[in-house]
């Protein structure tokens, strides 16, 4: 996917949301018709004042198909479409989406740069510490190689091999602990290869320059249908949930985007702007502020 050439923090999207946002075509199909969506009373009465002209939101872009520029340089992904659905739901009259790098967000979140940070977050106690967050989807990790898995690469057994993984991430925690248990059972330790640029690093797993790369299963998998050079392989692990991050001192407006979401998981509305991804199985039954984390 193309990226423009912006520092992080630069505006990709002021959207007027007074104004009909209708559905528009992008990469990976057509994103979802918002044209039905109106503000609930309900809802609206509980986003803090600061909030309602206008929500700045930080992302991670790009992250397909959760997050990415389309042909126009525009967001889109299922996560830019639950944002816009959850807006229109709160009432918020504008919504304006920021490119930031992943570990960059939640501190400009904390320091009032961004209202809200919306990246496929995997929700963790000590990211609860420093933010509210509230649950909606739920992602594992799984791997993924070259078409056909020509190296034979065993994800039990990825200890010796060259495995990437987006950097700055669970995944890439991951696949440090993995290699620290190859050396205690003495076995050489993975060669790991870290990238903010996941795309690139899946390009190269399917050209054969890497062994494998570690992701997030909705992301590998929809990789995995359209490159067909690339493969995932194995079942999906450390399933867990995800969701936006908001300021410890702004609990009302993280009550505001807990009722919206399950707002939209109790009338569907989640499922049919996930569904136009396919990833409708993400979707988690409750919107939960700050869930309980074994």
């Amino acid at each position: 996917m193309k990226k423009i050439p912006a520092a992080a923090g630069a505006i990709l999207l002021t959207l007027s949301l007074a104004s009909c946002m209708g559905n528009s075509d992008s990469a990976g199909g057509k994103s979802y018709d918002f044209d039905s969506i109106k503000p609930d009373p309900e809802i609206v009465a509980m986003v803090p004042q600061a909030n309602r002209e206008t929500l700045r939101v930080a992302m991670d872009i790009p992250y397909s198909p959760a997050m990415f520029l389309d042909d126009n340089n525009q967001p889109t992904g299922y996560e830019v479409d639950v944002l816009k659905a959850l807006s229109r739901l709160m009432g918020v009259s504008e919504l304006k989406i920021s490119d930031e790098d992943f570990d960059a967000i939640i501190p400009k979140v904390n320091d009032g740069t961004y209202d809200l940070g919306m990246a496929s977050i995997t929700i963790k106690k000590s990211r609860m510490a420093q933010v509210n967050m509230i649950s909606y989807i739920q992602a594992g990790f799984i791997y993924g190689t070259q078409g056909g898995n020509p190296k034979n690469f065993d994800p039990a057994n990825p200890c010796g091999l060259k495995v990437a993984a987006k950097s700055e991430t669970s995944q890439e925690n991951a696949l440090q602990d993995v290699s620290a248990s190859c050396l205690k059972a003495g076995k050489p330790a993975i060669q790991i290869v870290s990238s903010d640029n996941q795309e690139d690093l899946i390009q190269q797993v399917a050209a054969g320059t890497l062994d494998a790369i570690i992701g997030e299963s909705p992301i590998m998998a929809y990789a995995e249908s359209r490159n067909p050079k690339f493969a995932t392989v194995g079942e999906a692990f450390h399933v867990a949930p995800q969701g936006p991050a908001i300021a410890k001192d702004n609990p009302e407006l993280a009550k505001a985007v807990q009722a919206g979401l399950q707002k939209m998981i109790d009338t569907g509305l989640l499922n049919n702007v996930l569904s136009t991804w396919g990833e409708e199985s993400i979707a988690l039954h409750y919107a939960t502020l700050n869930p309980p984390i074994a």
